[in-house]
């Protein structure tokens, strides 16, 4: 089960429904309806109904695959991939369609760069320009700049041809891409047969060797991080005015290595709007938990608007159709429907009795004993922190099958709120 667009309106609906049930003073209601649950539709409007595919620019000399590097991606064939002669005549767009999880992707997939051989039919244009335009007319999201491990040394060429692509493209649109390099085929480096690199330490010092000589020698950025301090060997964010990153990867067929590092690493870089079809498309629920733990801190800053309502509101039941909705969404984006009883699998999970008749009314009940808080009214800090846990709470069953009550969030909603 993944997010369907076309489901939305349907759940929206619902949500609607249920206010009209359990809020009954019309003042009430239309706050809530305004200024409580109309921000997080638009929310969810625009993570989900105004989503688009993410538009992925692959750049690199032909050979040292870029093809594979999409296909690793997609998890599925959908570029060709040659071993002697450059395959790309020159650049193909692909729209990749996932059909069981909703999801598409816009790759283009450059000619090569400095071919010593003009692929079949290739007209041998200058690939400087023919990259520039491509830049103007797709306007990427991401270049991925894929090189080969073992010829990373020899191409010094190629880092200084792109900084000035990139250049011109600054200079004449205002336009600077995030770009990162991918060092593909690490595998190769040294003996192929010691693969992986973490049962092979002498791989692994190969390909932090490179890692070294990238950004000591060829990139020289002003300054670096590990993107996984734990494992340093993952791969480096940069600041440069060039290059936001370099990352080692295999993309061999079914012998994958550091993918799902770069499927994050390229996620940071999207723009909101393109993130739900990349990640559903990943199919890695940790990606997906990261929209999952964004939407739950708006949910949380929405629920504090609360403190705003010009009408003294002391029923904790007008909170119950947002966290109702942040809830659905939560086990939306870990894989179960977005109906009623993906609610009631939390709730029961977490100790409420979801037999028959099962009513709105019946929610907003168990929602008061299942969360309840003492005082003569609910303020903006108070709905913030109990709207927080409570989605953090979904989301570690929803992700991890954990069941942990509301109360062990709490901490961490607090320290949240008073940062945000």
């Amino acid at each position: 089960m993944a997010i369907n667009r076309n489901d939305t309106k349907k759940l929206i609906n619902e949500i609607d429904e249920v206010i009209e049930v359990i809020i009954k003073e019309p003042k009430i209601k239309e706050f809530v309806k305004k200024t409580i649950i109309g921000t997080a539709i638009k929310e969810i409007q625009e993570l989900i109904e105004e989503s688009r595919p993410p538009r992925m620019y692959f750049l690199g000399r032909s050979g040292h695959g870029k093809s594979s590097l999409i296909n690793a991606l997609a998890n599925k064939k959908v570029a060709d991939v040659g071993d002697i002669k450059p395959t790309t005549k020159e650049s193909e767009v692909y729209t990749i369609m996932f059909e069981d999880v909703f999801s598409t992707w816009s790759v283009i997939d450059s000619r090569g760069l400095f071919e010593t051989t003009s692929p079949e039919g290739g007209e041998g244009e200058d690939v400087a320009e023919m990259i520039i335009e491509d830049i103007k007319k797709h306007s990427p999201d991401i270049v991925l700049h894929v090189i080969a491990a073992t010829e990373a040394r020899n191409l010094s060429n190629d880092f200084e041809f792109y900084k000035k692509i990139q250049q011109i493209s600054k200079d004449k649109w205002n336009t600077e891409v995030p770009t990162i390099v991918v060092l593909n085929k690490v595998d190769t480096l040294g003996n192929p047969r010691e693969w992986p690199p973490e049962k092979y330490p002498k791989k692994a010092g190969q390909i932090t060797e490179l890692l070294n000589y990238m950004i000591n020698d060829v990139i020289k950025p002003i300054s670096h991080n590990s993107f996984n301090k734990n494992f340093p060997i993952k791969g480096y964010i940069l600041e440069d005015n060039v290059y936001g990153g370099i990352l080692p990867v295999s993309a061999l067929d079914k012998d994958e290595w550091n993918i799902e590092t770069l499927s994050e690493f390229i996620g940071n870089y999207l723009p909101e709007s393109a993130l739900l079809d990349f990640y559903q498309a990943q199919r890695r629920k940790e990606l997906l938990k990261k929209i999952s733990s964004a939407i739950i801190k708006r949910f949380a800053a929405i629920s504090g608007g609360i403190g705003f309502s010009p009408i003294p509101i002391s029923d904790l039941i007008i909170l119950v159709p947002l966290q109702y909705f942040m809830i659905i969404i939560v086990g939306w984006l870990a894989g179960r429907p977005p109906k009623e009883e993906t609610l009631f699998e939390y709730l029961s999970a977490m100790g409420i009795n979801t037999g028959v008749g099962f009513g709105a009314r019946f929610l907003a009940q168990q929602f008061s004993k299942l969360f309840p808080i003492g005082g003569d009214f609910v303020s903006g800090a108070i709905a913030s922190t109990i709207t927080y846990s409570i989605g953090k709470s979904a989301e570690a069953y929803f992700f991890s099958g954990e069941k942990k009550s509301y109360k062990e969030f709490v901490e961490e909603a607090k320290k949240e709120i008073k940062e945000s």
